[in-house]
């Protein structure tokens, strides 16, 4: 269980404690940060591919954390 807070749209929250299952919804793409605040991961819904991601995600991805989607060995511990 981690801790969730909801910060934008309806409904905003204080912190409580759930699973990542109960947080996102089936279409829901997720970065995973860690504490010293780099990229370790995007969580990519089912059903989708890592050609898929949107093109926001990506921008993000290069901006802030230097992402090169160029490159092969992006996805390649990919676990479907």
């Amino acid at each position: 269980m981690s801790i969730y807070r909801k910060l934008f749209g309806e409904n905003k929250m204080a912190h409580k404690y759930v699973s990542i299952e109960e947080v996102l919804n089936n279409d829901d793409w997720g970065l995973i940060i860690n504490k010293d605040g780099e990229l370790k991961g995007l969580y990519i819904p089912k059903g989708q591919t890592e050609d898929e991601v949107p093109i926001a995600i990506q921008t993000l991805c290069e901006r802030f954390f230097g992402v090169d989607w160029q490159d092969e060995e992006i996805f390649e511990n990919t676990i479907h």
